[in-house]
């Protein structure tokens, strides 16, 4: 019962050749996981989402601009201190999308900008497996109506600090999976509503 659990909040789709690779923000490894399809030529663009406390260890996965993303970091008030690097043929590129509050929603909200300016058909999402049952929901929502066709591939078991493997005994990936469990729920009521109010329950969060 409590594998059935863990797996109701994962998805596991296969990589394949896309327009563009999109990696969450939150651990480490997913960004390189996402470097690693990259280069592996799954796509041609690969867009990192890069939270505040993530900056300073941009560089452990050789990030070519990460003195320059440490300065802009040290430039912005921390409220505001979240950026999309953008890795593709013609180099990288840092933003700084300006959203109401970081979470899930707030990625893919600033994700659905990318994806109407470059016309974007196929995507690959990355983050930890127990996360992308949520992250499908948030983007089914946010981008609904746009013809993009989304795989969801999680870190693979071999690199994520997450294991499924008895995953109940071990305090901090119980409260990892219970804290996604109740977020999951919450995210479903939310994205139900109309989008004023996602926009003003999610300023609340």
């Amino acid at each position: 019962m409590l594998y059935r659990l863990y797996e109701s909040l994962t998805l596991d789709d296969s990589p394949q050749p896309a327009d563009l690779i999109f990696v969450l923000a939150g651990k480490m490894e997913r960004k390189q996981y996402g470097i690693e399809l990259y280069q592996r030529g799954l796509a041609s663009r690969l867009l990192l989402s890069v939270g505040r406390f993530e900056v300073s260890r941009m560089g452990a996965i050789d990030f070519a601009k990460v003195d320059e993303l440490r300065l802009l970091r040290d430039r912005t008030a921390p409220g505001e201190r979240h950026f999309f690097c953008e890795i593709s043929p013609s180099g990288v590129r840092i933003d700084r999308p300006k959203l109401c509050r970081w979470n899930t929603y707030g990625e893919v909200l600033a994700l659905r900008e990318h994806v109407e300016r470059d016309e974007v058909r196929t995507m690959i999402v990355i983050s930890t497996d127990v996360h992308l049952r949520r992250v499908a929901v948030t983007v089914g929502r946010v981008l609904r109506g746009l013809p993009v066709e989304v795989r969801y591939c999680p870190v693979p078991a071999g690199s994520s600090s997450l294991r499924k493997d008895e995953w109940w005994t071990r305090p901090r990936d119980r409260r990892y999976v219970l804290k996604e469990l109740a977020k999951l729920q919450a995210y479903r009521a939310i994205m139900s509503m109309p989008v004023w109010m996602i926009t003003g329950v999610m300023r609340l969060g």
